[in-house]
């Protein structure tokens, strides 16, 4: 099964996604922890944290665990009434300590 359909992949914030090979602790697991060109990752075993191109990311995926919170809202796709596009989804100091 293929998960990417044409087009860059859909990834959000705090989705948990499966590659497929082990870190070195041992964990497949992951959690989407900064968007961009780069994808920010932090292992589920170790806590440690990644940044991988989306392309690489795309190609070591196995499959979404889970997805965040702004999967179902779509946040990335968000427009506002006269059809421009809407910032959301802004980094807070939160955010950043949390992760």
């Amino acid at each position: 099964m293929s998960i990417r359909r044409g087009g860059p992949l859909e990834v959000y914030l705090e989705d948990v996604v499966r590659l497929r090979k082990p870190h070195p602790c041992g964990s497949f697991d992951w959690t989407v922890v900064r968007l961009g060109a780069d994808i920010g990752l932090r292992c589920h075993g170790c806590s440690r944290k990644v940044l991988l191109p989306r392309r690489e990311l795309e190609r070591r995926l196995k499959l979404f665990v889970s997805r965040g919170p702004d999967f179902e809202t779509g946040r990335e796709s968000d427009s506002t009434d006269d059809g421009s596009r809407e910032m959301s989804g802004s980094i807070d100091a939160a955010n950043v300590l949390r992760s």
